[in-house]
């Protein structure tokens, strides 16, 4: 219940954020790290599945509203700046004089002795906020006559002349609904009832006049005015009586409802969490029974609340297990969402699968397409979304009907779905690119989701046709509008490194994908742009393109992207690894060369994460390294008896376990198998590291310091290489203080010395010789004297 405003900072909707936040609990169906699910994984269920929809863009688009009033956006999430705190909403102006008194009024013993102690505050203020306290007495039952007095001073706010009422009109017909409703409740008298809906209407029409509103009480009028609605005889139906299927709400006249359904959408269209939350409560408490159902479709707006909420909100039964119809497994969670009986029981690639046997169709999503469709195709609200559920449920003929009836984005989808299932994928495409024709750029009625959605099954399907370009087009849109925290942009990112070529990725990013610049946001994933530029970036470096690459790297101390604290230089890290990589090529002496070698394999060891890893396997560049699954394709197989997990030795066996099923050309296998990382090993760079230093140890004499600190260093690189490497030393190197700890705790290496080597060498048994017999004796000689 919402407190009167003025009396307290306003809390309007948290009750509606618990409810939300309760009715939304995913059920996490597998252990472990959870990665969000990638459409490519089941590529038939993906296209099988009947189209996402969301409940809240449904509901919130039950209605078109015909005035400009919105709820006030949610709160920020940063704490006040204490020195520039705003001042309290409807507080603007005052002195701070008046605002203590102001507060002084809130905590007076009653209405009267508040007004009496204000003087100097603005009339309408003064009448208000003494009325609010009146209004609270009432309510706690202290003052019998404390709720006439509010009404009283609230009703003399509106009647003040002129523009001296503005500031807390709206706030007064407010509470004046408020107070109405509170006798409505209480007596059940029908006058209440109409003054309570009177007194709302007039909340709306002064907010309409562009009245101050800042805490959006015309909005919230709306639901207020359906509680008067949501009546069993003379007892009022809270949440509660939805949410635990009580008595009451059964007893509710089915017009009444209805009516209460009408405001809420109203409520809901303007942007109101309340309003939504409540419709949200209505049906699913409806849906719960049949014959209550069946007492809303007759009505429209219902009928289309009763579809949303099949639609979205509804899971199909799995095994025959009734309960599994409330199973919801979160897809940025790495889960399906609810249970859907036209995916199919799953395949290749579906996490949740191995203990699904069936899936039916709910019972209640069935009974009510059957109810709607029995009251005559005529009598259909919104054809395009009962055109899905009829999908879902089976029913192909109904559904085919439905979506010819209402042309639209998600009418076509549906056609799409239906050429899927009958093996028709020509059809399918067609269909496919009508329904996203214009995306995003025209208005539509799809949520920003639903089109995501829509746009990466689009691409999904044209992969699947040989197609890659365009299918990478469609897929990185649709990861555009999800985010690159989703599946969809792990699905994008794969086509970006494993099935596009390298021209042909770099001509796309050319031509659509420009550098983002913004903020920093502590947290934030990499924007989806810089996501496929980075990747592009790092395939350049890999395949020794490494000036091109330059420009797709984000701009050095680019504080959206940090590593070690600090911001990133991806591209300085890249300029002088391609610099070291053009000078051990290139200078004229060995040792230079060497020196160059042992630079570049520094640089590939230390940021080769940044500017060579593979985005997905085998680096997992997307995690930084800190998982081996979970974005792309995942080329491990299991080996009995015991199932565990391996990787196949050869690049074709990798591929035909990364691309098995069906959906997948011979051209993308092949892309796949060209494009793997070389080494393929896990960290490869590191591989690419310690081989560059064994190019640098073999320009170097073999028994000077460096030759052997720069096979100390890349020991410690990689910890398979450590014994070969510490062997070589042995063979070839000479004796070194560093070498009983060799790989850890290894020396700078010493290239001038080195360079110097070939010329000392040969004077080394003279310096022996002369140290020993003339040094030595001398030194000798001179103590004694």
């Amino acid at each position: 219940m919402q407190k009167p405003p003025g009396r307290h900072t306003m809390r309007r909707y948290g009750l509606a954020f618990a409810l939300s936040s309760l009715t939304c609990i995913p059920m996490v169906l597998a252990c472990g790290m959870d990665f969000p699910t990638q459409l490519l994984d089941d590529r038939e269920g993906t296209l099988k599945s009947t189209p996402t929809t969301s409940f809240v863009y449904d509901v919130s688009h039950l209605v078109t509203p015909d005035d400009t009033l919105r709820a006030a956006g949610p709160a920020p999430t940063q704490p006040p700046d204490p020195d520039n705190t705003p001042p309290e909403p409807g507080m603007e102006g005052l002195t701070p004089l008046q605002e203590n008194r102001v507060s002084m009024m809130r905590n007076a013993i009653d209405g009267d002795s508040a007004y009496d102690h204000a003087d100097g505050v603005p009339e309408a203020l003064r009448l208000y906020t003494a009325g609010a306290v009146d209004y609270a007495l009432g309510r706690a039952g202290i003052g019998p006559d404390s709720a006439d007095h509010a009404r009283k001073r609230f009703q003399a706010v509106l009647d003040l002349p002129g523009d001296e009422g503005r500031s807390r009109a709206v706030w007064a017909a407010y509470m004046l609904g408020r107070v109405q409703l509170d006798r409505f409740f209480a007596t059940g008298a029908p006058d209440a009832r109409e003054a309570a809906i009177r007194a709302f209407a007039q909340t709306r029409a002064l907010a309409r006049q562009k009245l101050p509103d800042p805490l959006s009480l015309a909005v919230a009028s709306y639901g207020e005015q359906a509680r008067a609605y949501l009546m069993d005889g003379r007892t009022a139906c809270g949440w509660k009586a939805f949410l635990t299927s009580a008595p009451c709400a059964d007893r509710i006249e089915p017009a009444n409802l209805k009516h209460a359904i009408a405001l809420y959408a109203e409520q809901a269209a303007r942007g109101s969490a309340g309003g939504t939350t409540s419709l949200l409560l209505i049906a699913s408490w409806a849906m719960a029974d049949p014959h209550r159902a069946q007492r809303l479709i007759d009505d429209p707006l219902s009928q289309a609340l009763l579809v949303a909420y099949a639609l979205a909100r509804t899971g199909d039964i799995v095994n025959d297990d009734p309960r599994t119809a409330s199973e919801y497994a979160a897809p940025e969670m790495g889960g399906p969402g609810y249970h859907d009986a036209a995916r199919g029981t799953g395949g290749t690639g579906c996490p949740y699968c191995a203990e699904i046997r069936t899936i039916r169709p709910n019972p209640a999503v069935v009974t009510l397409v059957d109810a709607i469709r029995a009251r005559g195709i005529d009598h259909i609200a919104h054809a395009d979304r009962l055109a899905a559920l009829a999908y879902r449920s089976g029913r192909y003929d109904l559904a085919r009907t439905l979506a010819t009836m209402q042309p639209g984005p998600l009418s076509r989808w549906v056609l799409a779905k239906l050429a899927i299932q009958r093996g028709d994928l020509a059809a399918a495409a067609r269909y496919y690119a009508e329904a996203a024709k214009g995306f995003p750029t025209i208005a539509t009625d799809l949520a920003p989701e639903e089109i995501s959605r829509l746009r990466a099954e689009q691409g999904v399907l044209t992969l699947s046709r040989g197609q890659y370009i365009a299918a990478f087009d469609c897929l990185y849109t649709a990861a555009a509008i999800a985010g690159s925290r989703s599946g969809i942009a792990s699905d994008a990112a794969y086509l970006a490194e494993r099935v596009l070529t390298t021209d042909e990725l770099r001509h796309y990013v050319d031509a659509h994908i420009p550098p983002t610049h913004g903020p920093a946001m502590p947290g934030a994933a990499e924007p989806e742009p810089d996501a496929i530029r980075m990747i592009l970036a790092r395939r350049l470096v890999r395949t020794g393109h490494i000036a091109e690459s330059l420009r797709y790297f984000p701009e050095d101390g680019d504080p959206r992207f940090v590593r070690g604290g600090k911001p990133a230089t991806f591209r300085s890290w890249a300029r002088i690894y391609g610099d070291a990589l053009h000078d051990a090529r290139h200078r004229w002496t060995r040792i230079g060369q060497a020196q160059a070698w042992f630079t570049a394999a520094s640089m590939a060891r230390t940021h080769g994460m940044d500017i060579m890893a593979t985005e997905q396997d085998p680096d997992y560049a997307v995690f930084q390294g800190g998982f081996t699954m979970g974005a792309g394709r995942n080329v491990a197989v299991l080996s009995p008896p015991d199932n565990q997990p391996i990787i196949p030795m050869t690049r074709k066996a990798r591929t035909a376990a990364a691309l098995p099923g069906p959906l997948v050309t011979d051209g993308e296998r092949n892309r796949f198998a060209v494009s793997e990382a070389a080494p393929y090993q896990r960290f490869h760079y590191r591989d690419i590291a310690v081989n560059e230093a064994e190019n640098a140890a073999d320009l170097l004499p073999p028994r000077s310091q460096a030759f052997a600190a720069v096979l100390c260093q890349a020991a410690g690189w990689r910890a398979d290489a450590e014994a070969e490497l510490y062997h070589r030393y042995v063979r070839q190197g000479a004796s070194v203080p560093f070498a009983k700890n060799f790989g850890q705790h290894c020396a700078v290496p010493d290239f001038q010395a080195a360079a110097t080597d070939p010329y000392t060498r040969p004077l080394r048994p003279l310096h022996r010789w002369l140290h020993r017999y003339v040094t030595m004796p001398l030194t000798g000689m001179m103590a004694r004297l």
